[in-house]
């Protein structure tokens, strides 16, 4: 009697709960917003190609702010000689990429292989903290 119970309230809590959770509208998923599909609120940082140029030249020239601060930053703590260097080397990058862009943007829209060849005209891009620790001798060999 108390088996036959047991499983006649696991039997129904089953055919409760899964109809809860399943939500075929979407009405129950996280961050719904109407006019978004759930799923773009986690891709916000992520880079959607084809992409439109304005945007893309937006993005390129944050980056490019972002790294003449971080250049200035560090060429303050140089002899002036070798931050009149570095500012040349930095700025010959920046024409490089710039160039790029402007083959990438000239259409109206951007393609991953476009994006691709700018981000390959930067020799100095996206060394992240492995690739800073391997320069070094700290990396895997």
């Amino acid at each position: 009697m108390r088996n036959a119970i047991v499983a006649t309230v696991l039997a129904l809590a089953t055919l409760i709960s899964v109809p809860a959770f399943a939500a075929p509208d979407g009405s129950r998923t996280q961050g719904n917003v109407p006019g978004k599909s759930p799923r773009a609120e986690g891709d916000q940082g992520k880079k959607h190609f084809p992409m439109p140029a304005a945007e893309f030249k937006a993005k390129v020239d944050a980056r490019q702010a972002k790294a003449r601060q971080h250049m200035d930053e560090r060429a303050s703590k140089l002899p002036a000689n070798e931050a009149k260097e570095l500012r040349a080397k930095f700025d010959a990058t920046v024409q490089k990429v710039n160039a790029e862009v402007a083959k990438a943007v000239a259409d109206g829209t951007v393609t991953k292989e476009e994006a691709k060849a700018v981000r390959a005209a930067n020799p100095h891009a996206h060394h992240g903290k492995h690739a800073r620790n391997h320069k070094k001798g700290g990396g895997k060999k």
